[in-house]
């Protein structure tokens, strides 16, 4: 599943995955447990998450009129940061997933 909004936190991207599969995550950790023994060591089953921070002038080179281009960017709440919650721990423990974030800076 992929997640291209722009802005989110990391718990805002997880929730929406958590909030579509939850109620599959018993079949899916079913699922994950059988390739692990087939494959014979765990680590089928995996949340990855990926974002990419670019850089708040990135847009306005693309602008045909610079002048529109505010002298500072717009205040927007911190993406950096994030914690998960008792249902997200939840779900990745029936799925038997490994959580991996990666970040990315201009």
């Amino acid at each position: 599943m992929v997640c291209r909004k722009p802005g989110l936190t990391v718990e805002e991207q997880i929730t929406s995955i958590v909030d579509r599969l939850f109620d599959y995550a018993p079949m899916i950790g079913d699922v994950a447990a059988e390739l692990d023994r087939i494959d014979g060591m765990p680590g089928a089953a995996i949340m990855q998450v990926v974002r990419v921070f670019e850089h708040p002038a990135a847009k306005a080179e693309e602008l045909s009129h610079p002048v529109d281009v505010p002298a500072k960017p717009l205040e927007q709440p911190s993406l950096l940061g994030w914690h998960l919650n008792a249902r997200t721990l939840t779900f990745l423990q029936l799925t038997r997933a490994e959580l991996d974030v990666d970040e990315y800076g201009y």
